[in-house]
């Protein structure tokens, strides 16, 4: 049901009643700005009305009419939340505020908040036992809940009792139009406004059923009554040449936006709007020349600039965007519209490859307002593009500390908070961008990847289908359905996904990707051939297609033509990005090191920000060239200081080479960088309970350990836990996960060393000496095998 009601009369007859009993002095005054409230309210000048009804609440804070038209105007403007706040006060200072309490519980139902609807109601029938308002309400909120036909009837019911009653016949024509019944739902709204011809929220529902309907013609008189009711409200101005527009009747709905203008000349949002129509239907130049003419008339108006520069934008013309918020930036200083120019400006730097100007920018943005809106957005989205998100999540927290309400923020924390690891935050901040933005279908998407993550995958498919009703060919969860799909052997309905897929995007690269994935799955190889080569005859450069080619001739057992189709490649493009290190790895599995080796070292070279090949040719030689190896990690650590990868790896290489210290310092390095890295933060916690036995180092040691056994219960990781908390003298809880650990893998010999360590120190010599000589027996090499010998031989005396 709309929120709102005709309360014109009864807040004149407010008006006139106090007007009457005010004897001079603050009464006197406070009526007299409540008359001009009034008439700046219906002469649609709402900033005017908001002042003077200010000046009323100055001389009388507890005057809940005055709150009550406060509350009118915010509406007016779209200020839901001020709206509702304004109410809710009205309600504190008159408990049983009947017109209130029913707006209020308008907005409720709108919110889904179904026991604030009935707590509102029920104030009200508390005292009008039969108010048709509150009942209609009530009705509206049993439909909403899913019992339609019960509410259909009782609607009916309480129509008959309240034919015109305004809000009663918005609720069954609403009934009526949720289950097509367009005539009669019609016919009850003409009713009630044949007694209330001028009631808005009717004609605003009428027009509804009819542009359902698509009566074109019906719909149009409506809007233009509309209009006649509030010539002063330009909102109704803009959806009539909306309508048109709809129609396609381009020049009737320019026509519509310019009528506008000559009715409110000063209004710069009338200005936009016509700029916005131009601009999409009359072009570039058409927009430009309106927002000059709006900048002529409108010489102080900041939003007319920022609408010209994001105009530059859109066509890529970021030169004369830049000059544009230059100059606000300059007129404007510290103030407000400056300080948006200047993170206007701080985003194009970025965009534009200056990161170090932008982030200059924006501290100078928040060092003038910390909570600017736009500079923190753009500094949390300028920290997930480096991967900070600790940095990401205290920014756009700050943000929504201040604007719950901004759903595509609650959106980038949970892309913040998935960067920390922290998934359950980052699925509540998903489901808060969908209930503030059910259309959200990012957030809908992330949820289902997160569920699918997670073991759910039923659930992220349910996810997936019911985005796909509402945007059937919205990409990426056509591609994340087609991936389940294959995952999960659906080969038919894997086909039918392919469809919607090619007719989406065409024979493109991604999407012959996924028709070869499909026909590899099924081990069709000749297929799944045939559409990564032409994947790769479209993006000769790409990485993907040639990887998948050279997996499928590994498939077939074919490593020599996977290094025929390699040489090729190279020989006709030597420096292409991807090839030497394929052909390298070829190389490698073939037996040649030595072909191998010259191939990972150029493949470095053409493209050192790739780092598979550092890491291959690393691990190649570490066996038999150990040292050279660690060169080569940091080597190609100055070309890629941020990869997770390549800083372990190194520290893996370090401890192995008894580079204690120096390990322990890439494993720090990993753990500043992403805190959530459980394998660093295990193997970390193993070297210094290994070899830094120290108080300090042991309590790091648990510190990093500590939730293994909530969050990561592998038997390694219970292990370490265990084997810390042994070195620490916490013998009976090492004993507890250390055998935990050896019954989920009682074949490692790293595990078996730990319980012989931990059975030999409490005084279980016996059984001690079965799990140190198991250890010993494997074959396998693990850090530890001399000590074990060494309390083996202590255990047999």
């Amino acid at each position: 049901m709309a929120v709102g009601g005709d309360m014109k009369a009864w807040c004149y007859i407010i008006l006139l009643t106090t007007g009457l009993l005010a004897c001079g002095g603050p009464q006197e005054r406070k009526a007299q700005y409540r008359a001009k409230a009034q008439g700046y309210i219906q002469a649609g000048n709402f900033p005017k009305a908001r002042v003077a009804l200010r000046n009323v609440l100055k001389i009388d804070p507890k005057d809940a009419d005055a709150f009550f038209l406060v509350a009118q105007v915010e509406e007016k403007e779209k200020n839901w939340r001020n709206a509702v706040a304004n109410y809710q006060q009205v309600v504190e200072l008159v408990p049983d505020h009947k017109e209130a309490l029913i707006v209020l519980a308008k907005y409720y139902l709108e919110a889904k908040l179904g026991d604030e609807v009935v707590r509102a109601t029920d104030k009200v029938l508390a005292t009008r036992p039969h108010d048709p308002q509150a009942q209609a309400l009530k009705i509206a909120l049993l439909a909403q809940q899913g019992q339609v036909n019960q509410a259909m009837v009782r609607a009916e019911q309480l129509s008959k009792q309240h034919p015109t009653e305004p809000d009663v016949a918005i609720l069954l024509a609403t009934l009526y139009g949720q289950t097509h019944r367009v005539a009669e739902a019609k016919a009850t709204l003409q009713r009630a406004l044949g007694t209330h011809p001028h009631h808005l929220d009717l004609l605003q529902n009428l027009k509804t059923i009819l542009a359902e309907a698509h009566d074109d013609k019906g719909t149009e008189q409506v809007l233009r009554q509309i209009i006649q009711e509030e010539p002063t409200v330009y909102d109704h101005r803009l959806k009539l040449a909306r309508f048109f527009d709809q129609l396609h009747a381009t020049d009737q709905a320019e026509a519509a936006l310019r009528e506008a203008l000559t009715i409110f000349p000063e209004n710069d949002q009338v200005w936009l709007a016509l700029a916005d129509f131009l601009k999409m239907r009359r072009g570039m130049e058409a927009a430009k020349l309106a927002l000059r003419q709006a900048a002529k008339q409108l010489p102080y108006s900041t939003q007319i600039p920022f609408a010209l520069a994001a105009l530059y934008e859109s066509h890529q013309d970021f030169a004369e965007a830049k000059l544009v918020y230059e100059a606000l930036a300059k007129d404007y200083e510290n103030k407000p519209a400056g300080l948006d120019a200047q993170v206007k400006l701080a985003q194009l730097d970025f965009a534009g490859g200056q990161r170090a100007e932008a982030e200059r920018r924006l501290n100078d943005v928040l060092q003038v307002n910390p909570r600017s809106s736009e500079g923190l957005i753009l500094q949390g989205k300028m920290a997930l593009i480096a991967k900070s998100g600790k940095n990401a999540v205290q920014a756009f927290r700050t943000v929504l500390r201040d604007q719950p309400e901004l759903a595509h923020v609650q959106h980038l924390l949970g892309q913040a908070y998935l960067i920390t690891g922290e998934a359950q935050l980052a699925r509540e901040s998903f489901e808060r961008a969908i209930a503030l933005q059910p259309a959200a279908v990012e957030s809908g998407l992330a949820l289902a990847t997160i569920e699918n993550q997670s073991g759910q995958a039923p659930r992220a498919r349910a996810r997936l289908l019911e985005i796909l009703k509402t945007h059937p060919d919205y990409p990426p969860a056509l591609e994340r359905l087609f991936a389940m799909d294959l995952a999960t052997g659906e080969w038919s309905h894997a086909k039918t996904v392919l469809e919607p897929l090619r007719r989406t995007m065409g024979d493109t690269p991604v999407l012959l990707m996924a028709e070869g994935r499909l026909y590899e799955t099924q081990k069709d190889y000749t297929k799944a051939a045939t559409a990564f080569e032409r994947a790769a005859s479209m993006a000769p450069s790409a990485a993907d297609p040639l990887m998948a080619l050279v997996r499928l001739d590994f498939s077939q057992k074919q490593p020599e033509r996977a290094r025929r189709r390699l040489e090729a490649i190279v020989a006709t493009d030597p420096a292409h990005p991807y090839a030497r290190g394929l052909l390298a790895e070829v190389w490698s599995i073939l037996g040649r090191r030595d072909v191998a080796a010259t191939h990972y070292r150029e493949a470095t070279r053409l493209n050192p920000t790739w780092v598979t090949p550092w890491l291959n040719w690393a691990s190649l030689l570490q066996a038999q060239q150990p040292d050279l190896a660690i060169q080569i990690l940091k080597e190609a650590l100055t070309a890629n200081a941020s990869s997770e990868e390549l800083h372990m790896s190194l520290a893996s290489m370090l401890a192995d080479r008894g580079l204690v210290d120096e390990a322990i310092a890439s494993y720090e390095t990993v753990l500043r960088m992403n805190p959530r890295n459980i394998l660093s933060a295990n193997n970390l916690a193993t070297l210094l309970a290994d070899h830094k036995q120290d108080p300090p180092h042991l309590e790091r040691a648990f510190l990093l350990s500590r939730d293994f056994e909530k969050e990561a219960p592998h038997p390694l990781f219970l292990d370490t836990v265990g084997w810390v908390r042994l070195r620490m003298g916490h013998m009976e809880e090492a004993l507890r996960l250390i055998k935990q650990a050896v019954s989920k893998a009682p074949e490692l010999p790293t595990l078996n060393y730990h319980l012989g360590a931990a059975l030999y120190q409490s005084g279980r010599n016996g059984e001690a000496k079965v799990y140190l000589a198991k250890a010993l027996k494997s074959t396998e090499p693990f850090q530890g095998r001399r000590e074990a010998q060494q309390l083996l031989a202590r255990a047999n005396g």
